[in-house]
């Protein structure tokens, strides 16, 4: 069934052009790239506790996506089918294996929690999310990179995870304590999962004599997942316990607080991560890079945003008291 309707998708494809072949591409990117941004952008400037809701939910998908990817270790739909040809910029961003599929696993997390929280009171932006969703996972089969099964064990994936943690989610608000338990179990498992990746076995296959996927590559997608989930967890306990920020100010100061704050995330990753890599071994620099991206992004900016707020507030105060301290005086 996966062939048949890959091949199908791949008929279409050749047919409609290079247009539609962007446009899909388009899509595809708009899942991670999108939601990752999308994801800071809510957390820091619209609402905490939603953004702590889609933040938790994307990278708990990501983790287990990871986890079962680097378990079943399935190939892509080209490699275990000679008859499909997908577009060479769409294998160039589909590396390592193919079960579940990542794109569609971060969007269906990201956007299936949006739709979750809007559909009472924004019916339309709910809309609008479900079908970034199915056209994410099309998009995906549309272009040869996945399966028909790897996009729907995806869609599965996420919802049954968006259900059970809307349930935790509800209950920890209530009860620190489970809360605590729960940032904890977290961090256990995605320290598990590292030594699970590092010293599982690999399918070493060879096409053409190149190694068709190599380990070492997965190992390392799989300590980004693990990673970033165990640094968004342990960035919630800090900022709970410490921070407690919030999102208030008006809509210059937010656009101001993001314009400020991403510099950092784009320094880190695209000026810093070379030099950390070649010092630290592409390994320790995974868990140094991610580990510090989310607690930065969970912890350290709201920590620095709210500091400054305080300190205005608190000059602000200072003015005004001075002012009728002034006023007060007799003359």
């Amino acid at each position: 069934m996966d062939l048949k309707y890959l091949l199908l998708l791949q008929q279409f494809r050749e047919s409609a052009g290079d247009l539609m072949t962007a446009s899909m591409m388009l899509i595809t990117n708009f899942a991670t790239i999108g939601s990752a941004v999308l994801c800071v952008i809510i957390f820091w400037t619209v609402d905490r506790i939603l953004g702590y809701w889609v933040i938790i939910n994307t990278v708990s998908g990501l983790f287990i996506n990871n986890v079962i990817k680097l378990t079943a270790c399935v190939y892509r739909p080209w490699i275990r089918w000679q008859e499909l040809d997908p577009p060479e910029k769409a294998i160039e961003t589909a590396t390592g294996y193919s079960f579940p599929s990542g794109h569609t696993q971060i969007a269906s997390s990201f956007f299936g929690s949006c739709a979750m929280s809007a559909r009472k009171n924004h019916k339309a932006v709910s809309a609008f999310c479900i079908a970034v969703i199915l056209l994410t996972a099309f998009s995906r089969n549309f272009l040869g990179v996945h399966t028909l099964t790897d996009v729907v064990t995806s869609l599965l994936i996420s919802a049954v995870m968006i259900a059970v943690n809307a349930r935790l989610f509800d209950k920890a608000r209530e009860d620190r304590s489970l809360l605590i338990k729960l940032l904890a179990a977290g961090c256990v498992a995605a320290v598990l999962a590292i030594v699970y990746f590092t010293f599982k076995t690999y399918p070493l296959d060879y096409l053409d004599g190149d190694l068709i996927v190599d380990p070492v590559e997965m190992k390392n997608d799989g300590y980004a997942a693990a990673d970033a989930f165990l640094g968004t967890l342990a960035g919630a306990y800090i900022e709970i316990r410490h921070v407690r920020f919030t999102t208030e100010g008006t809509l210059p100061v937010k656009i101001l607080r993001v314009i400020c704050g991403l510099p950092f995330v784009l320094i880190l990753m695209f000026v810093l991560k070379k030099p950390i890599y070649s010092i630290a071994g592409t390994a320790a620099g995974h868990v140094i890079i991610y580990t510090v991206l989310t607690l930065y992004i969970i912890a350290g900016y709201p920590a620095v945003f709210t500091a400054v707020r305080r300190r205005r507030n608190n000059g602000q105060d200072a003015e005004k008291d001075y002012s009728h301290k002034v006023s007060d005086d007799p003359e």
